[in-house]
């Protein structure tokens, strides 16, 4: 394997799949506290004993979870594209 190629393993490929799999991790996670919080304001809604206060501060708490689901997906794509752009440089000719 030539410098060049080994330079794009060890800078591009590596740390990209690194951001894949760790955002990946964590958006499971991030998603499964969205769900549990989706349904803890459901069941909120559905028991009709709660007041305005106590709803709005779980209708809340589901938005962080979403926020967190949508920048681990973010960091996802962005490690994609990463480890993408070091396959490309691989897979091309030699100029």
């Amino acid at each position: 394997m030539n410098l060049r190629k080994l330079t794009l393993v060890i800078t591009l490929i590596f740390p990209g799949l690194t951001v894949v799999g760790i955002s990946l991790y964590w958006f499971n996670l991030d998603y499964a506290a969205l769900i549990k919080a989706e349904n803890y304001v459901e069941k909120l809604v559905e028991e009709r004993k709660v007041n305005d206060r106590q709803l709005e501060y779980a209708y809340h708490r589901t938005f962080i979870h979403r926020i967190n689901v949508f920048a681990d997906g973010t960091w996802g794509l962005l490690g994609g594209v990463i480890t993408a752009v070091g396959i490309h440089g691989l897979l091309i000719r030699n100029s």
